[in-house]
Formats: structure tokens, sequence, C-alpha cells
């Protein structure tokens, strides 16, 4: 199983684009565009969502202090910039709070050509997506912002095993690693009446960018987390990190790829508690953006495009530029075998953005472009069954056999501010996160319409920040750094609800989980500091 660690998380963020209208007002309506200078003459602010490139905070670590005027808004009546004075309301969400503390609501006064400048805030929450509110004259529109997360210790979360409707509790343990600031895992389900056969793998970059892992298979008996290291010396300056875990019955092999930004380090191994190898990958040339391991083949982009190699063997591979692939800025990667947890052929496959436009591959790594496929996304899943697309308009579409349409994008929700997924042997599943913060769990197996079930009322009106999908175990954060767990898909009978998981301070965190008959799964979750 490969982790699905997103760069959007952990390295870099593109701006993120939000905009939303109020279809039911007049022309002469007020109007409130985020980040636009200028209104197309031929455009109606209320008939075209897609006439305004909309700006939020972009990326911030946690625990910082973001400059007034860094999210700007633009207010009109009708095609014209609101009079100068003009009164707009601005709303932080839990998590945010302003640097002149007043409460979570202040109000501000129009400038020049319509500009309405956010006042200075600080970032106090949970690392995730933050929507800032405007409202003004009653229509409001929203700018989005990524949090990432200081260091702290991590814990590792173990998911109780049992069959489809059975329910689970998760539990925790300390990993060693005391300042982990993000990172990967994956795992196998091995065979219903044995176990797991190698069990979760875990890859957690530090706060001084070094890498610890362990594992059933990476790190082997390890009494206590491995530092990466190649040739003899510790890797250091790692911006991005990647695990993968074998679901192959007949074999034990786990890996890894990390990178500094310009050097791109595998790691292999190749039996549960055998030595890990550490080889630095050939062939590719570029600032590395991203990089990412699957059971068959690694992959790294660069700005030179995205390069793949084949990283279930052991050796020293050299990689090959995917034609096509010049100019993507982000891709996610998978591979599964013919039945999960059996000695299957291997499908392998992805998606990378081109210019905001999604362009996927499959056996023989050439591009090729659905019809109707989304623009401007901002956070892309692709999986064996299904690829989920957001877009910066906050809008939810997928593509593939799990929802129904393998010809076609289809949009499938709105108002979308995150979200996470999962894909498997024709099913599909997880959560979105709404602009307001509340958390939705989907599912579909073959069907073109979601089911779906709103876990909400399971957070106590919390904003949730981050959600976290696996076939069966599912984590939310939420901006009080608190981390719910939940089992279950949307068709067990015994899914359970979300429910905390007691350890304080959450800032980041991942999950993972496959089911053959019975459900395996875990995670991780790195508890930061507190803000000064």
């Amino acid at each position: 199983m490969t982790d699905r660690r997103l760069p959007a998380w952990t390295v870099s963020v593109p701006q993120v684009d939000r905009r939303t209208i109020v279809r039911t007002a007049a022309w002469s309506a007020p109007v409130l565009l985020v980040g636009a200078t200028a209104l197309p003459a031929a455009a109606s602010p209320l008939s075209d969502p897609n006439i305004v490139n909309v700006t939020g905070f972009g990326t911030v670590v946690r625990c910082s202090t973001v400059p007034a005027g860094t999210v700007t808004f633009t207010a009109y009546i009708g095609p014209n910039p609101a009079p100068v004075g003009s009164v707009v309301t601005i709303t932080l969400p839990a998590g945010l709070s302003f640097v002149s503390g007043a409460a979570q609501t202040q109000t501000v006064t129009v400038g020049a050509n319509g500009l309405v400048s956010v006042p200075a805030f600080k970032v106090t929450g949970a690392s995730g997506a933050y929507s800032i509110t405007a409202t003004f004259q009653g229509v409001s529109d929203t700018g989005v912002g990524v949090v990432t997360a200081n260091a702290g210790p991590v814990y590792e979360l173990y998911r109780s095993v049992g069959g489809t409707n059975d329910p689970a509790t998760i539990t925790s343990a300390v990993t060693g690693v005391t300042n982990g600031q993000a990172g990967a895992i994956s795992g196998d389900q091995g065979s219903t009446t044995s176990g797991p056969s190698n069990g979760s793998n875990v890859a957690i970059l530090t706060q001084t960018g070094t890498v610890s892992y362990w594992g059933r298979s990476l790190g082997g008996t390890a009494a206590a987390p491995l530092t990466l290291q190649f040739a003899g010396a510790n890797v250091t300056g790692v911006k991005s990190v990647s695990t993968w875990t074998s679901v192959n019955s007949s074999n034990d092999t786990a890996g890894g790829v990390a990178s500094d930004g310009t050097s791109v380090y595998q790691m292999f191994s190749s039996a549960v508690g055998g030595p890990t190898s550490v080889t630095k990958v050939a062939g590719i040339s570029g600032t590395v953006l991203d990089v990412q391991g699957t059971d068959g083949y690694g992959y790294a982009l660069t700005t030179n495009g995205l390069y793949y190699w084949t990283d279930n063997v052991a050796g020293t591979p050299t990689a090959t530029l995917m034609p096509g692939s010049a100019g993507a800025t982000s891709f996610s990667a998978y591979s599964t075998r013919a039945g999960s947890g059996t000695s299957g052929a291997l499908t392998y496959g992805g998606s990378l953005l081109i210019g905001g436009t999604v362009r996927s591959w499959s056996q023989g790594f050439s591009l090729s472009t659905a019809t109707n496929a989304p623009t401007s996304v901002t956070r892309l899943i692709a999986e064996p069954t299904v690829t989920w697309a957001l877009t910066g308009s906050g809008d939810l579409y997928g593509i593939g056999s799990a929802v129904g349409n393998t010809t076609a994008w289809k949009n499938f929700a709105s108002n979308v501010k995150t979200f996470d997924s999962w894909g498997y042997n024709g099913y599909t599943g997880g959560v979105w996160v709404t602009q307001d913060g509340k958390a939705i769990q989907f599912f579909s197996h073959g069907s073109t319409t979601l089911s779906t079930l709103d876990y909400t009322q399971y957070f106590g009106g919390k904003n949730v920040v981050q959600v976290f999908a696996s076939d069966g175990g599912y984590l939310a954060l939420t901006a009080d750094k608190q981390v719910y767990a939940w089992t279950g898909n949307n068709d067990n009978s015994g899914r359970t609800t979300p429910a905390a998981t007691g350890i304080n301070n959450a800032t980041d965190l991942e999950v993972w989980g496959l089911h053959s008959g019975n459900y395996w799964g875990g995670g991780f979750i790195i508890a930061g500091t507190d803000c000064a």
C-alpha cells in the first residue's frame, strides 16, 4: 500500500483559489471578490464564478503571524468598486486570531478601488486548511490558506483488527521521535488468518531535516527508529518523504523515497526484519519538488517534469522522464495488485497537474486528458479505481469505475475546503470538509451518486481543518489540535462514531488501512509545541 501524503501539506502549496457566488442576488447587489483587482467589463459578477483569480494567505508555519494586507478582498456594487469607507466584516475561523486582540470578527473599511485588507492575524491552530470570510452588505466570500505543522513528539496509531462490520478501537504508542514535523506511513493487511505480514512502515521528516524511519520491514528489528543514511552519513536537508508497503502475499518488500531538493534517495527492504538498503536514484535533473514511492515504481517531480523508476527490487535505479510531463506542479501515484493480499499482476498509474488541469497515466506511462477535466485544481488524489480533484472554487470532481464514470469527470460536491479519499477493488470512500469546517464522509461502489454521512455532530461544533481517509479507518484534525478517530465505511453496519484519541496538541498526522475479509490499519500523530 502506498502512502498518499501530498505536497500540499508538507512541501509547498499553490495559491488557493476560492470563489463563492450568491446566485440569487440582482445585478446591482453588492458582490465581494477575493484577491481581485479588476472586474472584466464583459462579464457579470453574478453569472460567472471563474472570472476572478482568488488568493488566500498561501502557506504559513503554525505559530507564525500573517501581516496585514496579505489576504485581500475587493468589494463591488454591481460592476463598480464599492465606495471608499464602506464597511466589510472579516471573520476568522477557530485556529486563527487577530494580532490586535479583537474577537474573531472585525470590521474594516474599503479603500481605493474597492480594496479590503484583512488585519494581521496569528496562526495558533493545527495544520490544515482555513477559510477567512469577508461579508459585505449580506454577501460573503472566503479566502483560504494552509498551515503547516511545527515539530513535536510522534505517536503511532494502531487499529484493532476486525471483520467488515466489527467495531474497532484505535490505540497509540510513543515512538521515540521527539521532533517530527511531517511524514508518511503505509502498510498491508496480510492474510485473514496469519495477521499483518510486513505491517506498517513509517518515515518521519524531523525538524532538523533528517528522516527517522521504522517498521516491520523498514528498520526491521531495530529497537528504536533509525536515521536515514547514505554512504555512512546522515541524509540532511530533506524536504519530502514517502513510503510504500507491498500487499503481494509472496513477499514482504517495503520501501520509501526521500529528497533534499537536489538528490533523490531510495529505501528498500526485501523481508520482514531484514536490512534496509539506501541508494541514490540516477538520471534525475532539475530541482526536486516532491517524491512518492509505490509498490512498483518510485516517482520524483522536478522542474523538468515527472521521473519514474522501478523501486521494488534491489539495486541502484536510473529514472526515466515521463513524456509530456514538463510543467507539472504536483502529482499523485498509485499501485495495486489483482486482489489485495495476492500475488496478482501489478496495476499502476496516477495523475498530475499541468497548468491546473489533470492529466493521467496508467500502464505504459502515456499521459491522457479525460473529457470535462477540471481546471484550477488545488488538491489531487489518484487511486486504482478513482481519481479525485478539488478545484479552487471548492468543487470536488471524480472519475473512475468506483464512481460509475470512466470517460468523463463529474462534479460530486461543492463548497469543499479539503478532502481525503481511498480506492480499492471497485470501491471508493473518504471525507470532505466544507468551507465552514463540517465533515462529510462519502462512499461509492460503482454508483454515479455518492452515499454521504454527515459526521459534523461528533466534533462539537469545532472547525475541522484536515481529514485522513483509508479503507475502514478515518481521522480528523480540528483547529484546537484534537484528533478524532473512527472506523467503518458507509456500507459497514459496525462503523463507529468519531472519538478523541486523547493525544493533545496534535498538529499533523496520517493514516493507512486496507482490508481483505478483515480490516487492518493505523497511522501516526505529531504533537507540536504550544505557540508562545
